[in-house]
Protein backbone atom coordinates (compact mmCIF):
# COMPACT_ATOMS: atom_id res chain seq x y z
CA UNK A 1 0.00 0.00 0.00
CA UNK A 2 1.70 3.72 -0.98
CA UNK A 3 2.28 6.08 1.45
CA UNK A 4 -1.14 8.24 0.33
CA UNK A 5 -3.81 5.22 0.66
CA UNK A 6 -2.13 4.67 3.95
CA UNK A 7 -3.02 8.20 5.28
CA UNK A 8 -6.31 8.10 3.72
CA UNK A 9 -7.08 4.63 5.60
CA UNK A 10 -5.55 6.42 9.09
CA UNK A 11 -8.00 9.45 8.52
CA UNK A 12 -10.83 7.43 8.01
CA UNK A 13 -9.74 5.01 10.63
CA UNK A 14 -9.22 7.82 13.29
CA UNK A 15 -12.85 9.60 12.36
CA UNK A 16 -14.27 6.07 13.01
CA UNK A 17 -12.56 5.66 16.47
CA UNK A 18 -13.37 9.23 18.00
CA UNK A 19 -16.91 8.71 17.16
CA UNK A 20 -16.97 5.63 18.41
CA UNK A 21 -14.61 7.07 21.67
CA UNK A 22 -17.06 9.68 21.73
CA UNK A 23 -20.58 7.44 22.09
CA UNK A 24 -18.95 4.81 24.21
CA UNK A 25 -19.71 2.06 21.43
CA UNK A 26 -15.74 0.55 22.53
CA UNK A 27 -14.51 -0.26 26.04
CA UNK A 28 -13.25 3.06 27.75
CA UNK A 29 -10.31 1.25 29.27
CA UNK A 30 -6.64 1.89 28.85
CA UNK A 31 -6.57 -0.54 26.12
CA UNK A 32 -8.36 1.43 24.33
CA UNK A 33 -6.96 4.71 24.67
CA UNK A 34 -3.46 3.07 23.80
CA UNK A 35 -5.27 1.70 20.31
CA UNK A 36 -5.84 5.47 19.54
CA UNK A 37 -3.09 7.15 20.86
CA UNK A 38 -0.28 5.00 19.45
CA UNK A 39 -1.00 6.16 15.74
CA UNK A 40 0.12 9.36 16.85
CA UNK A 41 3.82 10.64 17.13
CA UNK A 42 5.38 11.25 20.25
CA UNK A 43 6.42 14.76 18.92
CA UNK A 44 2.54 15.22 17.91
CA UNK A 45 1.12 18.84 17.84
CA UNK A 46 -2.47 19.94 17.06
CA UNK A 47 -4.19 23.99 16.73
CA UNK A 48 -7.59 22.84 17.30
CA UNK A 49 -10.23 25.40 15.50
CA UNK A 50 -10.16 27.56 18.32
CA UNK A 51 -6.39 28.24 17.90
CA UNK A 52 -5.04 26.16 21.26
CA UNK A 53 -2.31 24.71 20.64
CA UNK A 54 -2.55 20.81 22.27
CA UNK A 55 0.87 18.63 22.55
CA UNK A 56 0.68 14.69 22.31
CA UNK A 57 0.66 14.99 26.59
CA UNK A 58 -2.32 16.93 26.35
CA UNK A 59 -4.11 14.47 23.90
CA UNK A 60 -3.64 11.71 26.05
CA UNK A 61 -4.88 13.81 28.58
CA UNK A 62 -7.82 14.54 27.24
CA UNK A 63 -8.83 11.71 25.66
CA UNK A 64 -9.99 9.93 29.01
CA UNK A 65 -12.44 12.88 29.68
CA UNK A 66 -14.47 13.06 26.82
CA UNK A 67 -14.99 9.02 26.57
CA UNK A 68 -18.79 8.82 25.99
CA UNK A 69 -19.37 12.52 26.43
CA UNK A 70 -21.24 12.95 23.32
CA UNK A 71 -23.35 9.80 23.00
CA UNK A 72 -25.74 11.61 19.95
CA UNK A 73 -22.28 12.05 17.80
CA UNK A 74 -21.56 11.00 14.02
CA UNK A 75 -18.93 11.82 12.64
CA UNK A 76 -17.82 11.63 8.86
CA UNK A 77 -14.62 12.47 6.44
CA UNK A 78 -14.80 13.78 2.81
CA UNK A 79 -12.81 15.35 0.41
CA UNK A 80 -9.54 13.27 1.57
CA UNK A 81 -6.78 14.81 -0.79
CA UNK A 82 -2.65 14.26 -0.65
CA UNK A 83 -1.27 17.63 -1.43
CA UNK A 84 2.86 16.61 -0.64
CA UNK A 85 4.29 13.42 -0.78
CA UNK A 86 7.57 12.25 0.55
CA UNK A 87 9.19 9.02 0.76
CA UNK A 88 7.89 9.05 4.58
CA UNK A 89 5.90 11.53 4.85
CA UNK A 90 2.29 13.35 3.46
CA UNK A 91 0.57 15.84 3.70
CA UNK A 92 -3.21 15.55 3.49
CA UNK A 93 -6.52 17.74 3.67
CA UNK A 94 -10.08 16.71 4.76
CA UNK A 95 -13.08 17.70 5.75
CA UNK A 96 -14.89 16.45 8.98
CA UNK A 97 -18.43 16.94 9.90
CA UNK A 98 -19.75 16.38 13.30
CA UNK A 99 -23.85 16.14 13.80
CA UNK A 100 -25.37 16.02 16.83
CA UNK A 101 -28.65 17.11 18.39
CA UNK A 102 -27.33 20.02 19.53
CA UNK A 103 -26.12 21.18 16.42
CA UNK A 104 -23.78 20.29 13.36
CA UNK A 105 -20.53 21.52 12.69
CA UNK A 106 -17.28 21.28 9.67
CA UNK A 107 -13.77 21.41 10.29
CA UNK A 108 -11.64 21.50 7.07
CA UNK A 109 -8.34 19.82 8.28
CA UNK A 110 -4.69 19.28 7.36
CA UNK A 111 -2.92 16.77 8.61
CA UNK A 112 1.16 15.26 8.20
CA UNK A 113 1.78 12.30 8.45
CA UNK A 114 5.49 10.49 9.33
CA UNK A 115 6.54 7.35 9.63
CA UNK A 116 7.74 5.36 12.84
CA UNK A 117 9.97 4.06 13.96
CA UNK A 118 7.91 1.13 13.58
CA UNK A 119 7.38 1.11 10.16
CA UNK A 120 3.80 3.17 10.57
CA UNK A 121 2.65 6.37 9.30
CA UNK A 122 1.87 8.52 12.76
CA UNK A 123 0.03 11.81 12.88
CA UNK A 124 2.67 14.38 13.57
CA UNK A 125 0.67 17.77 12.74
CA UNK A 126 -2.88 18.53 12.86
CA UNK A 127 -4.80 21.69 11.96
CA UNK A 128 -8.27 22.52 12.07
CA UNK A 129 -10.38 24.87 10.87
CA UNK A 130 -14.09 25.44 11.71
CA UNK A 131 -15.87 26.17 8.43
CA UNK A 132 -19.78 27.31 8.04
CA UNK A 133 -21.77 24.22 7.65
CA UNK A 134 -24.21 24.68 4.77
CA UNK A 135 -27.83 24.51 5.20
CA UNK A 136 -30.44 22.34 2.93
Amino acid sequence: MDIIAQATEEINLFIQNIGEWFRSDVEGNKAAEDAILRKFDPGFIMITPGGVTVDFEELSAWLPTVYGLKPDISVEVADIKAQYVQTDSVLMTYTEYQYREEGDNKRIATALFVRGEDGQLKWYHLQETWSPVAED
